[in-house]
């Protein structure tokens, strides 16, 4: 029994990436919303049995010089309930389920039914070759609400368990925000980028609040321009875009209006801060399928090594 459930397990991972060789692409092998632990057992074998099995399938994958990697994330319902007089901040732990996930550098991941669940987080496991990183931007795809797209996210041989981004409210946004913020810029919103500069420990899976680094001004390479692109407009403590900010509150968020395609490098500057640089791809793709929002969420945003406690400089 042990020796077929070897033999078993051995089918299956093979079988995996068998059928991976009709998609892969670059270092990718497969992608699956299977487990990871899942990979290596089966119900018919006992736990002390398929921790075993599990060892020794996962020396076999390392001969061949293979990887898997499971990615996971929450998606968090961000901004106003404008049904409420006055609006209300949705609330911080609130997330959105039956979201679609998929990475824009393989565009047949649209296709592979990756969703958040009832509790707003999806997982991914990625199969691939070992000490080859990997950089994926994901989409974030419901009926109804702003298609955002990640900053690039860098994937390397270990699991990356708390991948975040900020889902804004579709009635929040298309019946007041994009309105408000033409008005103050004299110009319709073909995208937006948005990016948290942010303090150590700042991140959306953490109830310390506000995680912005208030006194920090942005850059990006290449540097985007007015009057093609509006920006960076800081927001301010209410999280509202405004101009009149010249560097970042408590909030830590900076937007650009209108981005051109291309490649941007972001990052921050104050003093004796170092932080960390983002970069976007704003792509013709992207158009396609109608991303309006580019969002780098803590904690794989601007962050920087600032460790003061919340609202602090």
């Amino acid at each position: 029994m042990k020796r077929l459930a070897s033999i078993f397990v051995m089918l299956f991972t093979c079988s995996l990436l068998l059928a991976a060789s009709a998609v892969a692409a670059d270092n990718v092998l497969n992608l699956t919303n299977i487990q990871t632990d899942k990979i290596f057992k089966t119900q018919t074998i006992s736990d002390l049995e398929a921790k075993k099995i599990q060892e020794k399938s996962k020396k076999f994958l390392d001969k061949r010089e293979i990887s898997i990697v499971t990615l996971s994330g929450k998606i968090n319902h961000f901004g106003y309930d404008i049904t409420q007089v006055p609006p209300r901040p949705i609330n911080y732990h609130a997330t959105v389920a039956g979201v679609s996930v998929w990475i824009a550098e393989y565009p047949f991941t649209r296709y592979l039914n990756f969703q958040s669940d009832n509790t707003g987080w999806w997982t991914i496991t990625i199969i691939k070759f070992k000490n080859h990183d990997l950089n994926f931007s994901f989409v974030y795809e419901k009926q109804g609400w702003v298609t955002t797209k990640s900053n690039v996210i860098n994937v390397t041989d270990e699991d990356n368990l708390d991948i975040a981004i900020q889902f804004i409210d579709p009635l929040y946004y298309y019946g007041f925000l994009r309105g408000a913020v033409e008005a103050m810029i004299g110009t319709p919103i073909v995208n937006a980028m948005v990016v948290t500069v942010g303090k150590s420990w700042g991140s959306m899976h953490s109830d310390l609040l506000p995680h912005g680094d208030p006194g920090a001004t942005v850059s990006s390479i290449p540097v985007l321009t007015y009057p093609e692109t509006v920006g960076p407009i800081y927001f301010n403590e209410y999280v509202q875009p405004d101009p009149s900010y010249p560097y970042t509150s408590v909030d830590g968020g900076v937007t650009w209006i209108n981005v051109p395609l291309n490649s941007y490098c972001v990052t921050a500057h104050k003093d004796e801060v170092n932080y960390e640089t983002v970069k976007f791809r704003v792509t013709r793709q992207d158009v396609k399928t109608g991303v309006e929002l580019y969002i780098a969420s803590p904690p794989d945003s601007v962050q920087g090594d600032n460790d003061s406690d919340p609202g602090e400089w």
